[in-house]
């Protein structure tokens, strides 16, 4: 277990060097295309606005984040697993029925998640836009959160998820690649805001890992991932894990504590529900069809 422990410190180490090498590079974009706007006059605060504001180099940003993950996965597990008597998930058969399935829950949940905060008195619809240029936003938008999905979901459930669970079973896979996973997630602003947001975050992580325990592969949990960062930002006008995007709903936070407040639904007691709800089915549908193999067996 100890060589496993050590696989993924290696692969934390490795994605945040990773990370930290394109966040750099982005910045020195950034940077440059900021003097040329600025005539020269460049602030870290111009540097983040740009960032925030240009559609390009913020979908740029996340899509090379989260290439990260994807790098991290496929150099240790090729280079590291030579025996490959797991695999991270990628390569599935009946990909597509499992991915349209987990783009399905995903956006349930979080509409469920929403309408329990907004039946709660803790969020009001204020306004329904669909101009040319939200569609435009959202089309990039999704670009971007598909690459967050494949990014996370590649890294935490495929290479986390897969090492530890060789080695350690489900349970320490479950609680490795979740507690990563949230860990991963420190620097979000309003993160630290109150308890809900790491809880949640934590809760997520198990959620998707049972997923891909359940479905057998990474696409089930990639495809919820996607459509639960999607629809709650970009749909409901959320923010994401703390970070604002353009949005068909306009809501206004009536009550924090019901419906995040700056970190968005996932600070929120309405996901604990959907989350813990959701990991609760997941993990009993994985004992039933375990205690129908073993049945099968006797």
């Amino acid at each position: 277990m100890w060589k496993t422990t050590g696989k993924v410190l290696l692969a934390a180490v490795l994605f945040l060097v990773l990370n930290l090498l394109v966040s750099a590079g982005i910045g020195l974009v950034a940077a440059i295309a900021d003097a040329a706007r600025n005539a020269g006059n460049v602030t870290p605060e111009s540097i983040t606005e740009l960032l925030q504001s240009n559609p390009w180099l913020r979908t740029a940003s996340f899509a090379l984040s989260a290439a990260s993950g994807v790098a991290t996965a496929a150099i240790l597990y090729y280079a590291m697993e030579r025996e490959r008597t797991w695999t991270l998930g990628w390569r599935q058969r009946d990909w597509l029925p499992k991915g349209l399935l987990g783009l399905a829950l995903g956006a349930l949940l979080i509409v469920l998640a929403f309408l329990i905060a907004w039946i709660a008195g803790g969020i009001a619809v204020v306004d329904a836009v669909l101009t040319s240029d939200v569609v435009v936003a959202l089309l990039f938008d999704v670009v971007l959160f598909a690459s967050v999905a494949v990014g996370e979901e590649v890294f935490s459930r495929g290479y986390v998820y897969g090492v530890v669970r060789r080695s350690g079973g489900v349970v320490a896979a479950v609680v490795a690649s979740s507690a990563l996973f949230a860990l991963f997630h420190m620097n979000n602003p309003a993160v630290l805001s109150n308890a809900f947001p790491m809880l949640n975050l934590v809760l997520a992580g198990v959620m998707l890992a049972l997923l891909r325990e359940w479905s057998g592969g990474l696409w089930a949990p990639i495809g919820a991932h996607l459509t639960w960062n999607f629809v709650q930002g970009d749909v409901l006008g959320m923010a994401v894990s703390g970070v604002e995007t353009p949005s068909i709903l306009r809501v206004e936070s009536l009550n924090d504590f019901v419906s995040g407040g700056a970190f968005g639904l996932e600070g929120s007691f309405a996901v604990t529900l959907v989350t813990a709800g959701a990991s609760l089915w997941l993990a009993l549908a994985i004992r039933k069809r375990g205690a129908s193999a073993s049945a099968g067996l006797s």
